[in-house]
């Protein structure tokens, strides 16, 4: 069974406290959608003492718990809790671009399965990484609000110093994951 501090932090995450089974289906599609990886209400059940299980939680579960949390796996998680460890990546909600600091790197994630990293540099953020076709190493956005489960819009995307004008992904699926890094 997950300890309270877990549970808790899971509430915070998900934003609805798990106080009967039922309450792990959603929990679990939420679970799946943000780590892109399929954790079943059942194993939830069992992690949070609805069902008997007879046995300890596979690692495998408990690093897709972390990642749920924003945190790079178990250990990591579990080290968070003793006096003075350093606070994980942090899960967004929402993001303006004032408040990424220079030289801070921004994960985004959506469906499917597309990463992006946008790092701060100077008065522009750029891109750094992408797996997505459309974007370029060292483009240039410009948005006014990131926004999970919203469209991924950029006001302006400059690449090679031409204007590109407006730019949306995630039309689909919405933003699926806001981290800095």
């Amino acid at each position: 069974m997950l300890s309270k501090l877990v549970r808790d932090k899971i509430h915070l995450r998900f934003g609805h406290e798990i106080r009967y089974p039922k309450d792990c289906e959603p929990l679990a599609q939420h679970i799946s959608q943000a780590c892109k990886t399929r954790l079943s209400a059942s194993t939830l059940r069992r992690l949070y003492g609805f069902v008997k299980g007879i046995r300890e939680p596979r690692l495998y579960t408990l690093d897709i718990i972390a990642e749920y949390l924003g945190y790079k796996g178990w250990e990591q998680l579990m080290a968070s809790f003793e006096k003075g460890s350093e606070t994980p990546v942090k899960i967004l909600e929402r993001l303006k671009p004032e408040q990424i600091k220079k030289g801070e790197t921004v994960e985004l994630k959506y469906q499917p399965g597309k990463l992006i990293h946008l790092k701060k540099t100077e008065n522009v953020i750029v891109v750094v990484s992408s797996n997505e076709k459309r974007l370029q190493l060292n483009d240039e956005v410009k948005f006014t609000l990131l926004e999970l489960h919203y469209p991924l819009t950029f006001i302006h995307l400059i690449r090679e110093g031409k204007s590109l004008g407006k730019f949306q992904l995630a039309m689909v699926s919405g933003v699926t994951s806001i981290r800095k890094l």
